[in-house]
């Protein structure tokens, strides 16, 4: 008997050779209204792996989505060895809020995986997307951006775990990589880790690596808004991994040599005083120990010069200036070299 290769989940089913999309019910509104999950299924003629792409964890978070909903019809699954399963908007009530967090519990589904079951909404979101994930997948990249307030070029992250495969992360920094960026932040699990205030333990891509799944993020640009050059970068990293994967057998045209570097330790800097933040250094530039990253002024002068304590590569910086004292001004990358080999 052959083996019976067709993806389901829900109604959404695309047998070997075809391309599905439709939505799952993942949970009720108080006036039974469903809430509801955009899928879309290419499911190559041939097996072979399968890369999940997921998008929108953030609402606010729109560059990702329109990548994977630009590029996704163009592949054609007679082509394919394997499949690509996507859910480009897998927070659809912050995504319906315009914010980043589920607006009926407060919480970033970003960091409630693998979920649970009987939790609050973002949980049983989350269980039910890892859930699929854990079942189907053999690789994933999860996009994100930057916040709303702030200005980025494209870069990547990956995580070392020592609770995971070295093999596993290995392939999945392979993989960031491919992707492309300006920058790509080897972020180790293993030590201290002040960056985020929160359970990173919960992050999609960390429980994916626990999981056997070499999985990465990539973030592209800001949120609140599409950027068309940020969408373009999207949909050619997804092609590089395609071809890199042997899934798609065609590989993007080459992307002209940029510079990239390798983050090994980044911080925020933030603000002690409020104001407005003005001439700030932008992102994707070296900023030397003593020289300006930013200044806050209020109406009356500078009430703050925040300046470089030791060398630093401004992975990005603030572009919505008023500020209050805690605010992030610039998140910085502390120690970097330069890539040698250029991929895709």
């Amino acid at each position: 008997m052959s083996e019976d290769r067709t993806i389901a989940w829900g109604e959404v089913k695309a047998a070997p050779g075809e391309f599905a999309t439709g939505m799952v019910k993942v949970a009720e509104l108080s006036h039974r209204g469903p809430i509801l999950m955009p899928v879309m299924i290419v499911n190559g003629a041939r097996p072979g792996p399968c890369l999940w792409l997921n998008g929108a964890v953030h609402g606010d978070e729109l560059n990702g989505p329109m990548a994977i909903r630009n590029l996704l019809p163009k592949l054609d699954p007679q082509k394919m060895a394997g499949a690509v399963i996507a859910t480009p908007i897998s927070n659809p009530l912050a995504f319906q809020a315009r914010q980043k967090n589920t607006p009926q519990d407060g919480l970033d589904m970003d960091m409630q995986f693998p979920g649970d079951p009987s939790g609050t909404l973002s949980q049983r979101l989350a269980h039910q997307l890892f859930e699929q994930i854990r079942r189907l997948a053999t690789h994933l990249v999860d996009f994100h951006t930057l916040g709303t307030h702030y200005d980025a070029l494209p870069y990547t992250v990956f995580k070392r775990l020592p609770s995971a495969s070295a093999e596993v992360c290995d392939q999945a920094e392979r993989l960031a990589r491919v992707f492309g960026g300006t920058a790509h932040c080897r972020v180790d699990l293993g030590g201290s880790l002040n960056e985020l205030p929160g359970n990173v333990a919960g992050f999609l891509d960390v429980q994916c690596l626990k999981h056997g799944i070499p999985a990465f993020m990539t973030e592209l640009g800001s949120g609140g808004h599409i950027q068309p050059d940020m969408v373009s970068f999207g949909e050619r990293g997804i092609a590089s991994i395609l071809h890199e994967l042997g899934i798609w057998p065609e590989a993007p045209d080459a992307a002209p040599q940029a510079r990239s570097i390798t983050i090994t330790r980044r911080r925020f800097l933030y603000a002690d005083h409020g104001g407005l933040v003005v001439d700030s250094a932008p992102s994707g530039v070296v900023v030397k120990r003593g020289e300006l990253v930013c200044r806050i002024v209020d109406m009356f002068g500078t009430v703050q010069e925040i300046r470089a304590e030791q060398d630093m590569y401004i992975i990005a910086s603030r572009k919505n200036p008023p500020v209050d004292t805690g605010d992030r001004v610039a998140f910085v990358g502390l120690e970097w070299q330069e890539d040698e080999e250029q991929h895709g």
